[in-house]
């Protein structure tokens, strides 16, 4: 350090040595609080005290980054350096520093400053407001339209008179063969909503929105397999009660497996919403925004009760369900809950292809099904406003069928 800033003014090696105390000192003390080990804070500390020295030999500083200098920091301090693999250590470290200093991260909305980006906003705002659509709902919708926007006009004025059925055509050839089809049919369907929306702007004709195809999904089950009564109790029991994560961990998936909820339902739980004396848990749905109560069975209940006193770290938090990783005071995400429970199927055994949460919500509808339960009685357990919803989430048994089959007349 002296080596590189010995013909530089003693301000400038002060200025660095301050920052670096703020490392060791105050960026420490708020990693430990946070809940970071302390071999993964002497890492980020030396990450930073790396960056900060190369950025000071260049007359920057790191108390000054933003969330959008970290791009080009990585890139230009790991250009021609064939040690990638400190490359995420450095981004987290980074990240890490934002956080301690109140700085949000990069923005990840794509192409928001183009001269088309108000046709995006107006029809999120026409979603909301005619359609009524759920804030999730809108999200992917807002994706595959700006998506579609970027691909035929780049970043300037949209003229809606040179778009053509062979753009949409083309969009689709491009985007579609890398997903699967039932993913292409979603993406496509936005797109004919948000051509509907331009129609009724009176920028297009109705032509275009009848010109995004269908992919033919021939083959493939629309309903996913769900798991049998012995694989579904095999996968309660495969969470050891010895750790805070399993305890965790058991308990979404219990809720998951005997609620029939969806993950965001389940990582938006807050702990006033459960009540172990009458074994009720109140749930709200991001998607659909509206709440229902409801019941619990012993195990769940016991299995969130465990959890909360013997599983569930201190934090002032009000979430339910709370990070095991630090930072433990950031909320738990529906990626965390999908891959627990992916996890789990592969302790199972259960097949490769099994990676989501929504199969455990088909098998709680089929099973209540097969017991009797009427689809009023499933929509309502559900969270879902139409019948038709919830009749494409039973599944017919199959194996009790056959007893009643009667041989074919000879």
């Amino acid at each position: 350090m002296r080596r590189i800033f010995s013909n530089r003014p003693r301000l400038e090696y002060a200025t660095l040595k301050a920052q670096l105390c703020i490392i060791r000192g105050a960026f420490a003390s708020y990693m430990s609080q946070v809940g970071y080990p302390q071999s993964t804070s002497r890492l980020y500390q030396n990450s930073l005290e790396r960056v900060a020295i190369w950025l000071a030999g260049r007359g920057q500083s790191i108390m000054a980054i933003t969330g959008q200098d970290v791009a080009a920091i990585l890139h230009d301090y790991f250009f021609r350096r064939w040690r990638c693999i400190t490359k995420t250590r450095h981004r987290a470290a980074l990240h890490a520093w934002l956080r301690f200093r109140g700085r949000p991260r990069a923005s990840h909305v794509p192409l928001c400053r183009a001269a088309w980006f108000p046709w995006v906003q107006d029809y999120d705002r026409f979603l909301a407001g005619s359609g009524g659509l759920s804030t999730h709902t809108r999200i992917y919708r807002r994706r595959y339209a700006t998506l579609f926007l970027a691909e035929c006009f780049g970043d300037g004025r949209p003229h809606w008179a040179r778009i053509g059925p062979q753009d949409i055509l083309r969009f689709a050839e491009r985007f579609v063969a890398r997903v699967k089809p039932s993913s292409a049919n979603l993406m496509l369907g936005s797109l004919r909503s948000f051509l509907r929306f331009t129609h009724l702007r009176g920028v297009c004709g109705p032509g275009l929105a009848k010109a995004v195809p269908i992919v033919a999904n021939y083959g493939q089950s629309v309903r996913p397999t769900i798991l049998s009564e012995a694989q579904r109790r095999r996968l309660s029991r495969s969470f050891p009660a010895r750790h805070p994560a399993s305890r965790r961990d058991r308990a979404i998936t219990l809720c998951l497996l005997e609620l029939g909820l969806r993950a965001s339902d389940v990582a938006h739980l807050r702990v006033d919403d459960f009540d172990h004396v009458r074994a009720t848990l109140n749930v709200f749905s991001p998607k659909t925004g509206h709440r229902r109560l409801l019941p619990l069975t012993r195990d769940l209940a016991d299995a969130i009760e465990d959890y909360l006193r013997r599983g569930r770290t201190e934090s002032s938090s009000g979430q339910l369900f709370l990070r095991i990783m630090p930072p433990t005071d950031r909320p738990m995400g529906t990626e965390v809950v999908r891959g627990l429970v992916r996890r789990a199927y592969s302790r199972c055994g259960l097949p490769p292809a099994w990676t989501g949460t929504h199969r455990l919500r088909h098998g709680f509808a089929t099973r209540l099904y097969a017991r009797g339960a009427t689809l009023a009685q499933i929509a309502s357990l559900l969270g879902h406003r139409c019948l038709e919803s919830s009749n494409r989430y039973t599944q017919t048994d199959l194996q009790s069928l056959r007893a009643l089959a009667q041989p074919w007349p000879k």
